[in-house]
């Protein structure tokens, strides 16, 4: 659960410069709380991109060892949330946009895949776990929960990942998944997108891959990860053409060894009822 971030600081160290940014840790294991305190800052926009970490002040601040510190700042650094200069510090990631365009169009090669081989997978149960995040997604409050909203998106995109039945294509997914708050954190900031911008692409997106037609949800998944004009989307045309040649005989193959049970699927009139909107009605 995540709180907002709060520094008690001492008579002796607080300063007008010194506005409140983290919260002292608390738990057992104090590498993690450092951690999380840090991620959270980070993610909320307390401490900006290209800002550097001083690892002597966050330790004199939150009143842990600099070792601890030390540890934290590697464990954010796995995550893609900093990047350490061993002789200029250690500094918050702010990715170019090449950057985000190369970890957006990874994720969007992957989850089209996904969405590809696992489309008659998803049934109305898988439809009211994705809703159920769009309205946690819909709760969050800008930029202080953007943490929040970070988890929730990961959840959301791992439902449809994970709808492909394959733990190895789950993995390959996850292993993209510790920059994704830095993403976020650019989309906020380039686009100054409110959560009912986040919402609404979310909600767009569930339309489309509960369609009859795979090559809906396929093209949805492209446009909800890289955003460019019509003109230049003739790579991704071949790129789908190349997925719906592979994603059949892959799911003949190797669908009973990932699932060990095959879904039935759910009759045509209602994945008709659901892209309206309603995954719980019938005829």
């Amino acid at each position: 659960m995540w709180f907002p971030l709060r520094v008690i600081m001492s008579k002796r160290h607080a300063t007008v410069e010194d506005a409140p940014k983290l919260r002292l840790p608390t738990r057992l294991r104090l590498v993690d709380d450092v951690y999380q305190s840090l991620e959270s800052a980070i993610l909320s926009g307390q401490i900006k991109p290209g800002e550097r970490l001083i690892e002597a002040r966050l330790s004199n601040e939150l009143g842990v060892s600099r070792t601890v510190v030390r540890e934290a700042f590697l464990m954010l650094e796995r995550q893609g949330l900093v990047v350490n200069n061993p002789r200029g510090g250690t500094f918050v990631t702010r990715l170019s946009q090449q950057e985000a365009y190369d970890l957006g169009y990874m994720r969007a090669l992957l989850e089209s895949f996904a969405v590809t081989v696992g489309h008659e997978r998803i049934d109305e149960h898988i439809v009211s776990r994705l809703k159920s995040c769009i309205a946690d997604m819909s709760s969050c409050r800008l930029p202080m929960e953007v943490p929040r909203l970070v988890h929730i998106d990961l959840a959301f995109h791992h439902i449809l990942v994970d709808s492909a039945g394959s733990a190895r294509l789950l993995d390959l997914w996850s292993s993209l998944n510790g920059q994704i708050g830095a993403l976020y954190i650019r989309g906020l900031e380039s686009q100054q997108a409110q959560i009912a911008d986040v919402v609404e692409l979310h909600e767009e997106l569930l339309k489309s891959v509960c369609a009859l037609d795979v090559a809906i949800g396929q093209r949805a998944v492209f446009e909800h990860y890289v955003r460019r004009p019509q003109a230049d989307r003739s790579a991704d045309a071949a790129i789908l053409l190349a997925i719906n040649a592979i994603a059949p005989s892959y799911a003949d193959e190797f669908g009973d060894r990932m699932l060990g049970v095959h879904s039935s699927g759910i009759a045509e009139d209602q994945i008709q009822m659901r892209t309206k909107g309603d995954a719980h009605a019938s005829k």
